[in-house]
């Protein structure tokens, strides 16, 4: 099933038109560096300053949008997150379905919806290493976890930190994979290196 990005930033910002299903996730990845380029330079210091920028840039920018949604939704203001990640996931954004599966999942500003969250996350999960994380506690319910391990290690590869440190614990504890001594001090001593979080880089906290 996966998935050989080993840097999926590198490749991935996404354009302006909607996209829909796999080949147009494809079709996204090919278009990007100028987005997510853009809504970082208003990352600031001053929190103002950032959150001033990307609301003047919002209309065009769906990484603006996804951050102002993550605001609203800090803030307790969860309708306005609802609706910003989905003008970013209409604007082609995928990385918006993990957000929007967080709200459905909690029922955070639309009706809880268990199956509604599977299907965003299963859309973008070979795209979106954040979506793939949590797609994994999906798998390891069900017991599937040659399925939940692939999930994770996708993440983790791609910098995702809790995924990296769920197969630290994972290959550590032996509960559900053989014991991997040597691959959970790897994964730990990935997860400790906090300079490159792949969330930070894309919801820019």
């Amino acid at each position: 099933m996966k998935k050989s990005l080993t840097s999926l930033l590198t490749t991935t910002v996404l354009a302006t038109t909607v996209f829909t299903g796999c080949t147009n996730h494809k079709e996204a990845l090919k278009v990007l560096p100028s987005e997510l380029a853009i809504a970082d330079d208003c990352r600031n210091q001053n929190k103002s300053f950032e959150y001033d920028c990307y609301d003047l840039i919002a209309y065009k920018n769906s990484f603006a949008q996804i951050r102002l949604g993550i605001i609203a939704q800090t803030k307790g203001n969860h309708t306005e997150a609802f609706q910003r990640y989905t003008i970013a996931q209409k604007k082609g954004n995928f990385y918006a379905n993990a957000l929007l599966a967080d709200l459905y999942n909690k029922g955070e500003g639309v009706q809880k919806d268990k199956d509604k969250v599977i299907d965003l996350l299963k859309d973008v999960d070979e795209f979106d290493p954040i979506a793939a994380y949590k797609l994994a506690y999906y798998y390891l319910d069900k017991k599937d976890y040659t399925e939940a391990i692939e999930l994770l290690e996708f993440a983790a590869l791609n910098n995702v930190k809790k995924a990296q440190y769920e197969l630290y614990k994972i290959y550590s504890e032996g509960t559900i994979t053989k014991i991997n001594l040597d691959r959970s001090k790897e994964w730990f001593k990935k997860y400790e290196d906090k300079s490159n979080s792949f969330i930070s880089k894309i919801y820019g906290i």
